[in-house]
């Protein structure tokens, strides 16, 4: 199905921006250091930044945005996404998918969805689900509504920014740190250490930075089940008993382990290059989400739900054990790498960039889906239906899991000339690519899933190629996106600034493979290749005039994009059953088939 084509959205007409309020000139917040709060009054004007792709005072940039320091970094013991996250305005994150890996999508001003929001990491674009620990971050710069005429990857609600320090070509430094912690509900102490090495290999030309870090959250869930396996079979233990329970804990422990490598080669005041390495890999026990405790007294029931229901608005967790039938183990890892390169050449009329990339990653995740096959499935074959020869024999409760795998690939390139001409004409031109292959969140790899005993439960063989099968999906997927972007500024005064830009851009997208098994219909449904182009120029148009040093009027109106894409296609289920999704689809629209839902369409927003 389809997203809606395009949306609209007013976000403030207008900001008038108040130096005695305590937020900078640029309608965004800035968090500096506790101990910079007595300095000089204007010290807020002192911080630098690159929102707009060259080196200026927040002051004078004429957008919405937050600005959070290295210093308030270190006070705030911001390590992390969640970290900042929390203490940025119109910033949210919920988790859209399965499991955790790449569940996570970050919303700006309420914009939410799949790749609404850039994310960077110096130049280099990244999936916002990604949640890196970069120890030497230099500031964290959040930008507020779309940016595509300034960076080269598509932006339709706002763009995070990590700008990390780079080697020091004089200076030698080390830092280690190390501490521990207690929470509540644990068993095991949490951990962290961290180490930073710079390291001058040729004064003024040459120098490494190296950074290393392990971190270790103990998980405060813990997983019971029956002790006797054959207990759950015949039912006589159930998740939520009392007695014959065995317990395991410190379950959602997180151990994450990474590092980073830059190499700094400066040939002349000129001309510079920086190779750079970043790994990091996350593995959990277990994942850290409470259960529902559906229970008869909620009108539920549980583990058979009691008959039809409706789920609260709010599902209130009530504990932090994870009642399972059988000690099936849980949980993934997720790790990735990124190789970039960076190079800049200034000469007399401006700087020329070139940033490359290529990231790889790849997470696997398992759940427990004992709960979900009884629950939803085999419980239904009871002595009624047995009777009826709707089943061949009575069902019972089976151990099984159902593991999923995302892992892909993705090569990015950009170039892009920041002028800096005498005049009051100024302008910044660029090109992007980007090639993301593999298998993508929403579209991955689900190794068969079995279930003891299901296709002698039902009486039939639901796929001829796997008994007992639950689930099985491979698909793979390819989007790729090029992009010309630019603005250009012209100052006839001083004070006063006008701005207009464009993105021009090209994707592509393609997708092929099957689903198979019962939840799929049975036999292997196949997805053939299907792809998906587009075309289209997004503009952004600015004028902005400076009162004071530091009380700047501005009206900014950009518009936003977001590609479609392919999916895998709907399976068309039994007819004349509550699986039937062609004689659904028909009653949502009498012209759509199977074949329209192989994909989605683009999304556009105006902001204001």
């Amino acid at each position: 199905m389809g997203r809606v084509a395009s949306t609209w959205a007013g976000l403030g007409l207008m900001a008038v921006i108040f130096p005695a309020a305590g937020i900078a000139a640029n309608s965004g917040t800035t968090m500096a250091s506790a101990t910079d709060a007595g300095a000089a009054s204007d010290q807020l004007a002192t911080i630098t930044v690159t929102a707009q792709k060259r080196a200026e005072s927040q002051q004078s940039v004429p957008l919405s945005m937050t600005t959070i320091t290295s210093v308030a970094l270190q006070e705030k013991a911001i390590n992390d996404f969640f970290d900042y996250a929390t203490k940025v305005p119109n910033l949210s994150f919920a988790p859209t998918g399965d499991g955790i890996g790449t569940a996570r999508t970050v919303s700006i001003r309420g914009i939410s969805g799949d790749n609404v929001t850039g994310f960077y990491i110096d130049d280099t674009p990244l999936p916002d689900s990604l949640d890196p620990r970069v120890l030497d971050i230099a500031r964290i710069e959040v930008l507020r509504g779309p940016q595509g005429t300034l960076y080269g990857a598509r932006s339709m609600g706002g763009t995070v920014r990590i700008i990390t320090k780079q080697p020091n070509l004089r200076h030698f430094s080390a830092t280690v740190d190390a501490g521990t912690s207690s929470t509540d509900h644990t068993s095991k102490p949490n951990w962290t250490g961290d180490a930073i090495v710079n390291l001058p290999l040729m004064r003024d030309h040459v120098a490494l930075r190296l950074t290393g870090f392990n971190d270790y959250e103990a998980g405060y869930f813990k997983r019971s089940f029956c002790t006797d396996p054959a207990a759950a079979v015949a039912q006589t233990c159930t998740p939520l008993a009392t007695t014959g329970i065995s317990t395991v804990n410190n379950v959602g422990a997180v151990n994450t382990d990474g590092g980073s490598a830059e190499l700094l080669i400066k040939f002349n005041n000129r001309f510079s290059i920086m190779p750079r390495v970043m790994m990091q890999r996350a593995a959990y026990n277990g994942f850290p989400l409470a259960d529902f405790a559906s229970m008869p007294g909620n009108g539920i029931g549980y583990p058979v739900p009691s008959g039809p229901y409706t789920l609260p608005t709010a599902m209130t967790p009530t504990s932090f054990t994870q009642a399972r039938w059988f000690n099936v183990p849980e949980g993934g890892f997720d790790t990735w790498g990124l190789y970039s390169l960076a190079m800049h050449l200034k000469t007399g009329l401006g700087e020329f960039v070139s940033s490359s990339s290529y990231f790889s990653r790849k997470v696997f995740e398992t759940e427990d889906e004992t709960d979900f096959v009884w629950a939803a499935i085999t419980s239904g074959c009871n002595a009624a239906a047995v009777a009826a020869g709707g089943c061949a024999t009575l069902g019972t409760p089976q151990p099984g899991s159902i593991s999923e795998e995302k892992n892909y690939q993705q090569f990015a390139q950009e170039v892009r000339f920041v002028s800096s001409l005498q005049g009051p004409v100024q302008f910044v031109a660029g090109a992007f690519y980007s090639d993301l292959h593999g298998r993508v969140p929403f579209a991955g790899y689900y190794p068969p899933a079995v279930v003891p005993n299901l296709d002698s439960t039902l009486g039939f063989q639901n796929n001829p190629t796997y008994a007992n099968l639950i689930f099985a999906q491979d698909f793979k997927s390819e989007q790729k996106e090029s992009a010309l972007f630019g603005q250009v500024s012209y100052r006839p005064i001083q004070p006063l600034k006008f701005t207009v830009g464009l993105r021009w851009y090209h994707d592509t997208a393609s997708s092929y493979g099957y689903e198979a098994g019962l939840a799929a219909g049975g036999p292997a449904v196949i997805s053939p290749n299907a792809s998906t182009s587009e075309n289209g120029i997004n503009p952004k148009y600015e004028v902005d005039y400076h009162l004071t040093r530091n009380d700047m009027v501005y009206v900014n109106v950009a518009k936003g994009f977001r590609p479609g894409g392919v999916v895998p296609i709907v399976p068309a289920g039994t007819p004349g059953t509550g699986t039937d999704c062609v004689a659904a689809l028909k009653l949502v629209d009498p012209a759509i088939t199977l074949a329209d839902t192989r994909s989605y369409r683009s999304d556009s927003l105006w902001n204001y």
